[in-house]
């Protein structure tokens, strides 16, 4: 699968964000009835945003009035006009609804103005393009790791904005802190085609992987070309095999144990996570204890991984890094293992970082932007050092 299928696929199913806009191409009409007079009213088709040119689909963005994103003169490549259009929603958009989150205290799960939608009951169910969810203070890196995912190419995070979020007195919620101390916090897009259904921890799995059926998944590299067949096992998850080579590439440089390695048994010394003191880490002794956490997959393709929770461990230090996130990897993304190659991971990184100004603003600018990005480049040379030591294959993307 080429770049453009990956783009295509991100975009497919986007609605449009309610905003002045000023292209005026590509109108269709939907039809309502009000007093029994039947009303036409015009509408874009539903993938307007592939139907124009780049010079057209500049130019409606730069129509949007805000402060807080700045894609410059040519917006990056790597970003999808679906994420542009997403992250401009998360950015701007009105609340008229906040959600309490059962079991994560540290979550709201925020329904924005779309101009179109009935009143939201169930946020899970009713939700389609306009909603998100807001972060603690303590989640921030997760906005820099969805611009890592699309500079990597790996595209499998969600859109992320930083945002001061401030409702009116007429929108009910909880906490009143968290709206009103004008403290930037990470926006996350819902989206609402992600499977929820495994058995253990369901609101946070589509599918039940055990660390072992994980480690026979890649294996016998199931769901690739190259598929080893085995009498002795039976595929667990439709997952492809490359996925597994995207996640924990990707959950290394970030540090994300929480998915492949949940109760932190690759750690070798105790840094201060929480899972090395809340009991987790006990299990390490049970390898048939240990299962894999928040694996999403989408409901209309269980092929393909979902990455939620990419906040990571921007702290953890160069020698103690938890390299049981690449236990078992047969095969790498060849696309972005060209970038960590080229030299020019930083450059990107930098570019795509300033487009969220808020963002760019809390980290002090390219100095702190600098800083995250010291601690990834040298996290990219273990990571290049395992994958010619295990003999990890560098194939392209399926």
């Amino acid at each position: 699968m080429d770049e453009n299928d990956e783009r295509r696929d991100r975009d497919k199913e986007f609605v449009e964000p309610i905003k002045v806009d000023p292209f005026k191409g590509n109108i269709h009409q939907r039809h309502v009835v009000k007093n029994d007079i039947d009303i036409a009213i015009p509408t874009k088709p539903p993938n307007w945003w592939e139907l124009i040119s780049n010079e057209e689909f500049h130019h409606y963005i730069k129509g949007f009035i805000n402060e807080d994103l700045d894609f410059g003169d040519v917006i990056p490549g790597w970003l999808s006009r679906s994420d542009v259009l997403r992250m401009e929603m998360l950015s701007t958009s009105e609340v008229v609804h906040v959600f309490d989150m059962v079991d994560h205290d540290r979550l709201r799960l925020i329904v924005f103005d779309d101009g179109k939608s009935d009143k939201i009951d169930d946020f899970e169910t009713d939700c389609r393009e306009q909603c998100g969810v807001q972060k603690s203070l303590f989640d921030w890196y997760e906005i820099f790791a969805f611009h890592l995912d699309r500079v990597l190419e790996i595209n499998r995070s969600l859109p992320a904005v930083a945002r001061v979020l401030e409702v009116k007195e007429s929108v009910q919620f909880m906490d009143s802190e968290r709206f009103q101390d004008r403290k930037p916090r990470p926006l996350i897009w819902w989206d609402p085609n992600i499977q929820h259904g495994g058995e253990f921890m369901r609101s946070q799995n589509s599918l039940d992987l055990s660390f072992i059926d994980y480690q026979n998944e890649l294996k016998y590299r199931c769901n690739s070309p190259n598929e080893e067949e085995h009498a002795s096992y039976v595929c667990q998850s439709h997952v492809k095999n490359i996925e597994w080579g995207k996640l924990a590439m990707f959950d290394f440089l970030l540090q994300v144990h929480d998915r492949l390695d949940r109760n932190c048994c690759g750690y070798d010394v105790d840094e201060g996570e929480f899972c090395m003191v809340n009991g987790m880490h006990d299990v390490c002794d049970d390898i048939d204890k240990q299962y894999l956490v928040h694996i999403m997959t989408r409901k209309g393709d269980p092929s393909r991984l979902v990455f939620i929770d990419n906040a990571g461990n921007r702290k953890r230090s160069s020698k103690h890094l938890n390299f049981r996130l690449l236990e078992g990897i047969t095969e790498v993304p060849k696309e972005s293992i060209e970038v960590l190659r080229s030299g020019k991971l930083r450059g990107k990184l930098l570019q795509s970082l300033r487009v969220d100004k808020i963002f760019w603003k809390a980290v002090t600018g390219e100095d702190g932007a600098n800083k995250l990005i010291d601690s990834i480049e040298d996290r990219v040379r273990h990571l290049l050092d395992y994958i010619e030591q295990y003999d990890i294959k560098v194939v392209p993307n399926y």
